[in-house]
């Protein structure tokens, strides 16, 4: 899995982790971009489905028109 950053328009990855560190990995990441006023944060699954960090502070897998 990955953790990603898009701050110019295109997702690029910050750190690589494992499955079983996610629950961690997206509350850190949640924190740190609540710290630093909203980054806009994804994580890419293993099996390639991106989830984006929602403003309630979750990762959520978005699809169509409401894909950022």
């Amino acid at each position: 899995m990955k953790l990603q950053i898009n701050t110019t328009g295109a997702w690029k990855n910050v750190l690589e982790f494992d499955c079983t560190r996610a629950a961690e990995v997206e509350d850190a990441a949640a924190s740190l971009s609540r710290a630093a006023g909203g980054l806009k944060l994804a994580v890419l699954d293993d099996d390639g489905t991106r989830r984006y960090l929602t403003t309630s502070g979750g990762f959520r897998a978005l699809t169509g028109e409401c894909a950022p």
